[in-house]
């Protein structure tokens, strides 16, 4: 039996054939890999599984995630660490890039595909059918201190210089459209917001990470610049002695770029077991890692959506995110936010919180309701729709 999506295309009379590059689902995964594995995976249950392609990957319809429940191997280790040697090499990323588009015209001569969705900012050579591509932040334009070099003239050559020949960019906070039109010029008309979603294992009810020390205050996050580790660190020490003799603070995340500077200053609060860096966890355990904790804290300078803050408020976790960006969207009134160049403020309203269990539930309470207002169901619909328009565009 079809279901109401596939019905619709009928109506409308529109083929519906979607290719995503499946590239970005590796170990670790990121954001963009778990927008595009969680995206495939809700458009497959909207259109039927056999209508969605993946280059680069064989990535089944019922994928519970990127290692299919487990941690990952030897393997999946080796080729991070070897792609983290060779990053910055110049002219890499650019022959990778060159050799990828012709697997990749290969792969779509084969397919047919009726729409390609690149979902990672560059995409390849396609003529038979529209382009769409999403765009999760404009950080290496407003900010390319933050990322290496390489990366910064890559995504200028191959993303920026590419954004006239693409029927519409999808991106995810209307404050990263704002981003979009302001760096880029691009025509407003041509991007459409699709929040991104949260998925079903994310909820208060479940286990909680053993190994731990309880209780524990959280962060999770790829250790990285942007992500404001220092300042997060700062605000953790001056918290009041009897709640610091009393938390631990958990940091769980990839190493990122820039992260052996994270990681120096890091190694004086670790002698004493009060800061524990966790390392990569599998999305698998994640809402575990989540549910153990007392506070979330997401001291961030700048996202383009922030998907560790909803995951924590669907397990009914209160959070305490920065004001910036697109933060605010996702938060709403279900946390605290509070500047992330304040330290003192940090410390001050971290404080305030632990100290204070009816806020605590209160502020958890309402991250439950704040995060079922998104879903990776209605990403995957809102995108629909928008293959939906650029097809009719085309006939």
């Amino acid at each position: 039996m079809a279901s109401p999506a596939s019905a619709k295309m009928v109506i409308a009379g529109l083929e519906m054939k979607i290719l995503l590059n499946g590239l970005p689902v590796v170990y670790p995964i990121s954001g963009v890999g778990q927008y595009t594995l969680q995206l495939g995976k809700a458009l497959g249950a909207l259109l039927g599984s056999e209508n969605i392609f993946w280059f680069g990957k064989n990535l089944p319809g019922d994928i519970q995630d990127s290692f299919g429940g487990k941690g990952p191997t030897f393997i999946n280790r080796f080729q991070h660490r070897l792609k983290g040697g060779i990053r910055g090499a110049p002219g890499l990323k650019a022959l990778v890039h060159f050799w990828r588009n012709h697997q990749f015209m290969s792969c779509a001569q084969k397919i047919k595909p009726s729409v390609y969705h690149e979902t990672n900012y560059t995409p390849f050579h396609f003529e038979e059918g529209p382009t769409l591509v999403t765009l999760f932040d404009l950080s290496f334009v407003r900010h390319p201190e933050w990322h290496p070099k390489e990366r910064v003239k890559f995504f200028e050559k191959y993303c920026l210089k590419r954004l006239d020949r693409v029927e519409a960019i999808i991106t995810i906070s209307e404050y990263s459209k704002k981003e979009i039109v302001s760096l880029t010029g691009v025509n407003p008309d041509k991007i459409f917001v699709t929040p991104l979603g949260v998925d079903r294992s994310f909820s208060p009810e479940g286990d909680r990470m053993r190994g731990l020390p309880d209780p524990y205050i959280l962060y999770v996050g790829n250790l990285e610049p942007r992500k404001n580790l220092p300042m997060l660190l700062a605000a953790f020490q001056s918290l009041p002695r009897r709640l610091k003799e009393r938390y631990s603070l958990v940091i769980a995340g990839a190493e990122g770029w820039h992260s052996n500077g994270i990681r120096k200053a890091l190694r004086p609060l670790q002698k004493d077991g009060k800061v524990i860096l966790t390392g990569y966890v599998p999305q698998s355990h994640l809402s575990d890692l989540y549910r153990g904790a007392s506070l979330f804290v997401f001291p961030s300078y700048y996202e383009g959506f922030g998907l560790p803050v909803l995951e924590a408020m669907a397990c009914g976790v209160p959070v305490i995110s920065s004001d910036s960006s697109s933060l605010p969207e996702v938060v709403g009134d279900a946390g605290i936010l509070v500047d992330p160049f304040l330290a003192g403020e940090w410390s001050e309203t971290m404080a305030r919180v632990l100290s204070n269990e009816n806020l605590k539930k209160e502020i958890g309470q309402r991250g439950l309701r704040q995060a079922k207002m998104f879903s990776w169901e209605r990403c995957a619909g809102e995108t629909i729709r928008i293959y939906q328009r650029v097809l009719g565009e085309r006939r």
